[in-house]
């Protein structure tokens, strides 16, 4: 072996000085010359013409020259690796200019081959020698040293870091749980590489690998051997951990803990020469799956992890100076709750906003998290006083949450689109103008209180709980505490009187109402054994507030199923009492879910919420949409349209009706320039107008997206979000709904274009209305399809385009006439601003058609619209004309045609005495 070794030497010796073989004393002269030059050498004899055998001899002697150099000499190799092992850009034109003239794959190959550093292929060489790789990491190591002395050297780091990536490659690395009886190397190592919480010493070891409560895992790759690449130390406890001293100072458990959460509370990349380089992604999941199988009594996997740029970044943020001063002094236990919606608040926005090259974010233990499939789900201040946290993160922790079915989505939705799965508690969720913002943690804990005061109060699960109040932040927190605790929601429009409100307490039979404190003198009496009264303001005080505060928190959730009942709506009941429509869990989560991907919503958007949240829209819409997907709502109490055109520069989106769009259009400000921010606008609760959306596209040129939907369904169809919305039609079935038109007598599907009733079956359709099994039975089919009693027609194009309502169907003489199609006609002509078709009774035709019509401005003459509509068939055109200044509505913008009908039914009895 020696022999032949000395043949490799003599070979390395001939390359360098073009002496022929067997000159020993040559070799030796050659070996004694000064390491630096034996190391520039070796590399350049490496790129040279010898065989594999001798490649194996003078990487060896390369790295082994390399080892013997000090800082200065370091440097100065890493120099020449950059200036004499980079690319050939004459031979990059020369191969460029073939393949240009020749685009085969053989030019292809070439191309490619030039444009790749030759700096890349001695480190392939380099990695020959025995136990290389581990050489070439620690050489890294140097280099990235070296670099904060030449910064230019990071070409040759990207070459490492692009050669690491394969070599280390997940498929390559293997996992080992490590314990007390692992080899005393290893051990020795892991305390050696910790340095998110450093450990003292062998016991705070022996303590972190304790059977009962603890797990360590470890990666390894074959070329290292027993070098742990990666280890990730886990902590076995009852919740999610808000804190990591508890974690750390924690005494050996005598019993094994009965843990539901496992903790990742310390994640190490061993290897400096490793930083930066990525081992593949769901390395964790792996150790996720691990603990799955082990132990299958864990519900929760998260980690509690350091957030090391926030006060870096935080320093470069101008409006950030306060906070940043108050936190530079100390804090009693009223700064920390003082402080902590801020630094909550700005730690959720480094997490989600601040980003790196590339687009990813900025903080590094994000990427690694967000990479391998988790949500950044908590932030949690102050988590940990080390000073060395106090100074890269002013003590500000996260848990990112990893949930097995749902890591390969995120990691896929990450590396294709860069999307930040995040449940972030100190996002905002709530901005008012005037008044503080509400970020998601203080949201949270208002719902905990409240939660808490409904147990305290005796609400039980599937108890009702009926609520009329104005709108407030509060106010979603207790809808969200009723389904926290199992109950079934009850939300009542502001404007019911007392009678009503007997009807519907008389019906539900709820366990708690809550009222307006300025009400309560109405409603003080409704109060006995089996109802409590209490009150909440739009301020958020109230004897309610006052029990929430004074009531032991309650964070746990009643476990509740899809088809647990989750809400009663009553509808208007304009043809008779008003009936409570059930809805379930699984009715709101998936409509939720269908919207959010139908309009692309998500928690960039900034919503304009200026709905009533007694209503199908505003609450199960809007507000379930924000909540879900992290979203922050700009929270109106009433909408104002100048107020709606100054808040469009920091909001994408615009949930109304079209009563909204009527008074934007109004305005002069409203242009393409105010609206510039917005992405999406989104009408709905009634037909918009189709000169309105005409007239906001032109002005503005957004199309206003309409939709449908009704109580008893949520949303149905939509118009899309790409591709045409088209004014007059609602668009298509959402995901997973079937809308089919069926004949009104017999209840057979009709002919695509033909009129007919709307029925529709899925996931969203509610269980049915609360005390009405006949009512219920008479409005479904046999095979599960809701009869809507909406009247509309869908077309060769797929679109649903509404004609009204059954009940307002006009049979006069015996022909049906649908008021929409008079309507439209009505309303394009010169001087009509909207219109009203009814039917009022008639002696002799049965119902008369008749049309209340609002102008624009001025007046209209009655004679002349009808004369204009004469290309109307004489049945469908209208026996009187009736001139008004407006149409009466309710609060969502919808024409009471009951009221109409009520006003004018003695019309044709005194023209015909």
């Amino acid at each position: 072996m020696g022999k032949q070794r000395l043949g490799f030497l003599s070979d390395f010796v001939e390359a360098i000085t073009r002496r022929k073989r067997g000159g020993e004393a040559e070799t030796l002269k050659a070996l004694a010359r000064p390491a630096s030059e034996r190391a520039r050498v070796a590399c350049a004899v490496l790129m040279g013409r010898i065989g594999d055998a001798a490649r194996v001899a003078v990487a060896e002697q390369a790295l082994s020259a390399y080892a013997e150099l000090d800082a200065e000499e370091r440097l100065a190799f890493f120099r020449s690796l950059r200036d004499d092992h980079g690319v050939d850009a004459e031979a990059i034109r020369t191969a460029y200019a073939a393949w240009d003239a020749q685009p085969d794959a053989a030019g292809v190959a070439h191309l490619f081959e030039v444009v790749e550093p030759a700096r890349q292929t001695l480190l392939r060489r380099l990695n020959m020698a025995p136990g290389a790789t581990l050489r070439l990491v620690r050489m890294r190591q140097d280099l990235l040293a070296a670099m904060r002395v030449d910064p230019d050297l990071a070409p040759i780091d990207q070459d490492f870091a692009h050669l690491f990536a394969s070599w280390f490659n997940r498929g390559f690395l293997t996992m080992r749980r490590i314990d007390w009886n692992a080899p005393a190397a290893i051990l020795e190592k892991l305390m050696e590489y910790e340095s998110v919480h450093q450990m003292q010493g062998w016991p705070d070891l022996k303590r972190r690998l304790a059977d009962n409560d603890r797990r360590l895992y470890a990666f390894f790759h074959p070329a290292t051997g027993d070098e742990p690449l990666i280890f990730v130390e886990v902590a076995l406890t009852q919740g999610m951990p808000d804190a990591i001293g508890p974690i750390l100072t924690a005494p050996d458990a005598r019993e094994p803990a009965a843990a539901d959460t496992a903790v990742f509370y310390s994640i190490n990349n061993s290897l400096p020469g490793l930083k930066g380089v990525s081992f593949g992604n769901f390395l964790i999941k792996q150790v996720v799956a691990q603990l799955s199988a082990d132990l299958p009594e864990l519900r929760c996997y998260v980690t509690l992890s350091p957030v090391p740029g926030f006060a870096a970044w935080l320093a470069t943020q101008d409006d950030a100076a306060g906070l940043r001063g108050a936190l530079a002094g100390g804090w009693d236990d009223d700064a920390v709750d003082a402080l902590r919606p801020q630094v909550l608040a700005w730690g959720a926005r480094y997490i989600a906003q601040a980003k790196a090259r590339g687009g990813l974010p900025a903080d590094p233990v994000a990427r690694f998290h967000l990479g391998n499939g988790a949500c950044a789900h908590r932030l949690n201040w102050p988590a940990d006083l080390a000073p060395s946290a106090l100074k890269s993160a002013h003590g500000l922790m996260i848990n990112y949450l990893y949930e097995l079915d749902r890591i390969e989505d995120r990691h896929e939705a990450f590396v294709r689109d860069g999307e930040t799965a995040e449940v972030m508690q100190g996002k905002t969720l709530f901005e008012r103008p005037g008044q503080p913002d509400i970020s998601f943690a203080r949201m949270r804990g208002m719902v905990e209180a409240l939660a808490g005061a409904l147990t305290a109060a005796g609400v039980a699960p599937g108890d009702r709980v009926a609520v009329q109040v104005e709108k407030s932040p509060e106010a979603i927190a207790l809808y969200l505490a009723t389904l926290q605790v199992g109950g079934i929601f009850l939300p009542l429009n502001t404007a019911y009187t007392g009678a009503e409100i007997d009807y519907f307490i008389g019906d539900a039979a709820p366990r708690l109402f809550v009222c307006d404190p300025a009400q309560l003198a109405s409603h003080a009496h409704r109060a006995g054994d089996t109802l409590t009264v209490l009150t909440l303001g739009a301020d958020g005080q109230g004897t309610l507030a006052e029990r929430a505060a004074a009531a032991t928190p309650r964070e746990d959730a009643h476990p509740c199923g899809p088809d647990d009942r989750a809400a009663i709506l009553y509808t208007s009941g304009t043809t008779g009492r008003s009936k409570g429509a059930v809805l379930t869990h699984g009715n709101l989560a998936s409509n939720t879910e269908a919207l959010l991907e139908h309009w692309r919503f998500d928690a960039n958007d900034r919503l304009i919420h200026a709905l009533p949240i007694f209503h199908t829209h505003g609450l199960f819409v809007a507000a379930n949409m924000a909540l879900v997907a992290g979203a922050t709502m700009i929270f109106l109490t009433r909408f104002d349209a100048e107020q709606a055109i100054d808040l469009m520069d920091r909001a994408t989106v615009l949930m109304g009706v079209p009563t909204f769009y009527t008074r934007l259009l109004k305005s002069p400000r409203l242009d393409r320039e105010t609206t510039a921010n917005m992405r999406l606008f989104v009408s709905g609760s009634a037909p918009l107008l189709a000169e309105d959306h005409r007239a906001f596209t032109e002005r503005t040129g957004h199309r206003i997206l309409e939709r449908y939907g009704m109580t008893e369904t949520c949303m149905i169809t939509s118009n899309p979000y790409d591709g045409d919305r088209i004014a007059g039609a609602v668009g298509m079935a959402l995901p997973g709904i079937t809308v089919r038109i069926t004949d009104r007598e017999t209840g057979a599907p009709v002919a695509p274009g033909e009129i007919g009733l709307i029925e529709v079956k899925g996931p969203n359709v509610f269980e049915g209305y609360w005390n009405m099994p006949e009512k219920t039975a008479a409005e479904f089919r046999p095979d599960g399809f809701f009869i809507t009693g909406d009247l509309g027609t869908i077309q060769e194009d797929g679109y649903l385009r509404i004609v009204g309502r059954d009940k307002d169907l006009v049979i006069s003489g015996g022909y049906n006439v649908y008021p929409k199609e008079v309507e439209e006609a009505i309303d394009a002509l010169p001087g009509v601003l909207e219109s009203a078709v009814i039917g009022l009774p008639h002696p002799d035709l049965g119902e008369a058609v008749t049309a209340i019509v609002v102008p624009k401005s001025g007046t209209l003459d009655a004679d002349e619209i009808r004369a204009a509509l004469s290309d109307l068939a004489r049945f469908k055109q209208p026996r009187q004309v009736i001139v008004v200044d407006a149409l009466p509505r309710n609060v969502m913008g919808k024409v009471q045609k009951a009221e109409l009908r009520k006003a004018h039914a003695g019309l044709y009895s005194q023209a015909m005495a």
